[in-house]
């Protein structure tokens, strides 16, 4: 009986941004994340949110009031933060 060798590879790790988001590359190209440095984390929550300023948010609270209500409470929170810091 044959014996079949088996070929153990070590993991590939690879780093987008410099270290501070690390994926295992797999050898079918798909990427699993092994961890996320909190700087990177709000990389990318920044990017997700930039979908609430612009001329769109802008006609969507115009749209619906009781959001443009929430944005100008987050607004006046925002500042009297700010001005403190």
């Amino acid at each position: 009986m044959k014996k079949i060798k088996t070929k153990s590879l070590d993991p590939i790790y690879v780093s987008p941004d410099k270290g501070e988001t690390v994926y295992e590359q797999l050898p079918n190209g798909d990427r699993i994340l092994v961890e996320q440095s909190q700087k990177a984390k709000d990389n990318m929550q920044a990017y997700d949110e930039l979908e609430m300023v612009g001329l769109e948010a802008i006609e969507l609270r115009r749209k619906y009031p009781t959001l443009q209500k929430a944005w100008d409470k987050y607004r006046t929170v925002w500042h009297l933060i700010n001005e403190n810091e």
